[in-house]
């Protein structure tokens, strides 16, 4: 699946200025036992500048709580085994920019998946003599390669829930050999209109200003599609009163979708509290 993703730039020193760049998509997957081929990033530039762009790569992991942290290049990484094409490159001012990506590695690779993080990072440019001083804003994002030998097996299980009054915590095991993700809906119910989970299902158009919510339910949104390495156990979380607090009450979050290609049917009661009084 291809994802499209608006990033404001890194502001380093105001935060009175931002540009946009655009990347599509963010996630590249590849066979690395199919015949070989290649994938293309578009880097879009919807500023009023020009921008010169760098190309990297590194090996990457995250830890339980989704921090990603460069680690070392080893023979079985993908960073070191991806050919892009350009390397450096100028995306004139409401212009893009393809960026071709293959696989081509030289050893044989193990079963299962290899990742690589590639990263765009802009490159400032000395300012014109006799131009005004302005703030300077600069960006660097990643994208992430999965690639992968053999049967995909994306598997897992959701090991805990913590509902709260504004946010959930979900703890997610990856027992597959794939990064895997939740897809799905979750419903906010007040708990004494809830059906059961036997009863409740995916919600057309959840998240959306579309959104028609079944009777009793005071709330719904998409489940949130962090990644979870294969073999890692992550925390994730789930905050479904970022726009309006719930009032005091009993209610069950209930979620429905998959993680990974496992089925995720999970409910939780919870209780807000009262504000105390001043």
């Amino acid at each position: 699946m291809q994802r499209f993703w608006l990033l404001a730039a890194l502001l380093l020193f105001s935060a009175g200025a931002h540009a946009q760049i655009g990347l599509s998509p963010q996630i590249l997957d590849i066979a690395l036992d199919g015949a070989p081929g290649s994938q293309a990033f578009r880097l879009f530039n919807y500023t009023a500048d020009d921008k010169v762009v760098r190309v990297t790569t590194v090996n990457w992991t995250m830890d339980a709580d989704g921090k990603v942290s460069t680690i070392p290049t080893t023979e079985q990484s993908l960073d070191g085994w991806l050919v892009i094409n350009p390397l450096e490159f100028t995306v004139k001012a409401g212009q893009n920019q393809v960026v071709r990506v293959a696989a081509r590695p030289a050893v044989a690779l193990t079963p299962g998946e290899h990742r690589a993080m590639v990263y765009f990072e802009e490159q400032p440019q000395e300012k014109t003599p006799g131009a005004a001083t302005t703030l300077r804003t600069v960006f660097r994002f990643g994208a992430a390669v999965y690639g992968h030998v053999g049967p995909v097996d994306r598997k897992g299980e959701l090991v805990s829930l913590l509902a709260r009054n504004a946010a959930a915590e979900l703890t997610l095991r990856n027992d597959g050999n794939a990064t895997s993700r939740c897809n799905g809906t979750f419903a906010i119910w007040r708990k004494a209109d809830f059906p059961g989970d036997a009863q409740t299902a995916l919600i057309p158009k959840a998240g959306t200003p579309e959104v028609e919510l079944p009777k009793g339910v005071v709330n719904a949104g998409r489940l949130p599609t962090d990644a979870v390495l294969p073999g890692a156990t992550r925390r994730v979380a789930l905050d479904y009163a970022a726009k309006a607090a719930l009032p005091p009450g009993e209610y069950v979050l209930d979620m429905n979708g998959t993680f990974g290609d496992t089925p995720l049917d999970r409910s939780q009661t919870f209780r807000v509290e009262a504000a105390a009084a001043r």
